[in-house]
């Protein structure tokens, strides 16, 4: 298969959209630290008991008050180590991977580590390689969130649950700005942005990079502060790239000027974030959906191009598929351990990572693909719970590949996850790609 034809047949249904349920600073390296040389309050002493992370308070120093305790303990990872059980530090003797229990902090329980073990055993028996691919979150995914147009006065203001790095786009660190301190990004003029608030006011060329200042970016997490939105917090980095050129996001070809603001994460923690479900059916039915939207991500990452001049590969609403982040998995934890039981699966035809659009509802019967690039897309029975009485094309429902509410009725008949797939997708298999 040719993979131009391949883009060419995608943007049809990119076209068509898939389902949907539902810097002003002054600091330099190395940040200033206040003196502790007046007495503890009783405030500071309880963030020093409960293991906060210094970097989020030590501005409030000398004297914490209650309002300022608060404050710190709001956004910040708090460590846990003073509060370990046995059962993690059997975990970590036994080096089962964290990304499989940190959700059960800041106290593991019996319940949990046996619940753990499990996961771990199930990630253990995917086709995969060794055992550093097991333990692997998968490839880097590139999310675009939203931009604001170069005429906006609005900054990104950006603060994180840790120290993180500001860098440019070759990879220099500009500076070093400790956790829950604020930076604001907006655009200057002439490709260039303006970093501030927290270090000195510096122009960046092109890109602004965050990433975290220990090199682990799995626990890093960004409240972007997305207007008019709660769900705002992003695992991983963000990036905010200045972009000129035609208006791909809203498909026509004026020129625009627009400057993103973009996530970049390991593929397993962007299916944690997934918007496209609540997770609270039948297991099986959530089980389908990490792996499909995973699939689909990880589509993206290999033919994607769209948006290369934007610094992503894949857009965060119905235009590719929803996501929404940190705060939409805390919330919804069924997603999350979901992922975790079909962790690195994805959809394949003939070897190659499969496209897998799925929409809503069909009339009964799914659609053929009117051409042949994709022939594991035929016509097949629809459960009745995925049956209305619309038309191909209706409210985003083009009715190929997967029916979201007819999977949902196989669930609930006790299909399994890996039937459910094969019945909308022909001959395929789900195998693990890490």
């Amino acid at each position: 298969m040719q993979r131009n034809t391949k883009r060419k047949m995608f943007s049809k249904l990119l076209m068509l959209g898939c389902f949907c349920l539902v810097a002003e600073v002054s600091i330099s390296a190395g940040f200033l630290m206040k003196t502790e040389a007046a007495s503890k309050t009783k405030w500071q002493k309880m963030l020093e008991q409960n293991g906060v992370d210094r970097a989020s308070w030590s501005k409030y120093l000398p004297k914490i008050t209650h309002s300022e305790y608060n404050r710190a303990k709001k956004n910040t990872v708090v460590s846990t180590a003073k509060k370990s059980t046995k059962w993690q530090r059997m975990l970590e003797q036994n080096g089962v991977d964290p990304s499989l229990w940190q959700r059960f902090l800041p106290r593991i329980s019996r319940k949990d580590y046996n619940r753990i073990k499990k996961l771990a055993g199930n990630s253990g028996s995917q086709n995969v390689s060794n055992q550093a691919e097991v333990n692997s979150l998968g490839p880097e995914i590139s999310v675009g969130l939203w931009y604001f147009s170069k005429d906006d006065s609005s900054p990104f203001k950006l603060t994180a649950n840790k120290t993180y790095n500001i860098k440019d786009k070759d990879g220099n660190v500009v500076a070093q700005i400790a956790g829950d301190t604020e930076t604001r990004v907006k655009y200057d003029n002439d490709g260039k942005l303006l970093v501030s608030k927290s270090t000195a006011d510096t122009l960046i060329d092109d890109r602004v990079v965050c990433d975290a200042a220990d090199g682990n970016d799995s626990d890093l997490i960004f409240d972007v502060s997305k207007p008019n939105d709660s769900y705002d917090h992003f695992r991983g980095k963000i990036e905010v790239n200045y972009y000129h050129g035609k208006d791909h996001y809203n498909g026509n070809s004026s020129t625009v000027t627009q400057i993103w603001v973009v996530n970049k994460l390991p593929l397993e923690q962007y299916v944690w974030g997934m918007g496209e479900t609540t997770g609270t059916g039948p297991d099986d039915h959530v089980r389908v959906m990490t792996t499909i939207f995973r699939t689909y991500g990880d589509w993206y990452i290999e033919n994607s191009t769209k948006y290369k001049l934007e610094g992503f590969k894949i857009r965060s609403d119905s235009g590719s598929q929803i996501y929404r982040g940190y705060d939409w998995e805390k919330d919804h934890p069924d997603i999350r351990q979901a992922a975790d039981e079909t962790r690195g699966q994805i959809v394949r035809y003939k070897g190659e990572v499969a496209l897998t659009p799925y929409c809503s509802y069909t009339d009964g019967r799914t659609r053929k693909y009117p051409d042949d690039d994709y022939p594991y897309l035929k016509s097949v029975k629809d459960h009745k719970e995925g049956k209305k009485n619309i038309k191909p094309g209706q409210n985003g429902n083009h009715m190929w590949g997967l029916s979201a509410y007819g999977a949902l009725g196989y669930a609930k008949d006790g299909k399994s996850w890996t039937w459910i797939l094969k019945h909308y997708y022909t001959k395929v298999d789900i195998s693990g790609a890490y």
